[in-house]
Parts: C-alpha cells; structure tokens; sequence
C-alpha cells in the first residue's frame, strides 16, 4: 500500500477529537507548569532572600532626625514630606553624598515611597543644605505622635 492508499482508510470515528484533546491537554498542562515556575520564582525572590544589612553609622545617635514618607527617591537626592516641618519646609530635600551612599538601599526606600511607609532620616547639616546620613523604618504611628 502507498502512502494515498492509507490515507484513504477509513478511520476510526472521534480519532481528530482524541488528538485534539491530547494537543490541549499537553498545551494545558504546558501552560500551568509554566506558571507555576513564575509563580514560584517570584516568592523565591520576595522572600528568600534577605536584603543586606546595612551598617548603622557610629555618630548616628547624635545626628537630628526627621520622620515622614518619602516623596522622591533618587541616587543622590530623597525627599521626605515631613511630619513635622524642618525649618518652615514640609517637603525637606537631602543630599546624599558619597561617603553616605553605602547606608542605603535604593530599592529598599522606593517600596518606602510606593506605599507612604514612615521613614526617619538621621542628617547632617552644612549651612542650608541638608546631607542624608542614615535611614531607619520610623515607627508605624510616628505621624500621629507628632500630631499630638
């Protein structure tokens, strides 16, 4: 028989369906192997692993702080809306300097930002500006106990 012979057999009834289903059934199983290996890198990345420990600075208990949220957050510059003004300024901006850097995690202080989580920044100050030295999670009430 030829190839054109065998394909003019009958064949049996409900064989495309058959094969159809298999081809959905192995796209299916596919599908969810596939999402289930996102989904599971995802809470791998969230919570397996810590963020570093970030040194807390020797003088940091004799600098001025300041809660508030962060408004922006940049490489070298955030700014904090204040619960308490800062010299008449609600909106305080801060310079991070090099030497400073090493004292925050960027990423860590815009998910601060993305969801308004209190935030202290301990500074220095050098005539009107205003230098970030170090930053710490503020209680979560803070900006009700400054209300008071």
């Amino acid at each position: 028989m030829t190839a054109v012979e065998l394909d003019d057999e009958p064949r049996p009834e409900g064989w495309l369906s058959r094969a159809a289903e298999t081809r959905r059934g192995r796209r299916l199983i596919s599908l969810g192997a596939g999402t289930l290996v996102v989904f599971l890198s995802v809470v791998v990345w969230l919570f397996g692993s810590t963020p570093p420990e970030i040194e807390r600075p020797a003088n940091v208990a004799s600098l001025p702080s300041v809660d508030g949220t962060l408004l922006v957050v940049e490489s070298d510059r955030l700014v904090l809306d204040a619960f308490t003004p800062v010299d008449g300024q609600q909106e305080v901006e801060f310079t991070i300097r090099e030497r400073d850097a090493s004292h925050f995690d960027l990423a860590h202080l815009r998910s601060h930002s993305s969801i308004a989580l209190p935030t202290r920044l301990f500074y220095e100050r050098d005539g009107d500006e205003l230098f970030a030295v170090y930053k710490e999670d503020a209680p979560a009430n803070s900006a009700r106990e400054t209300a008071k």
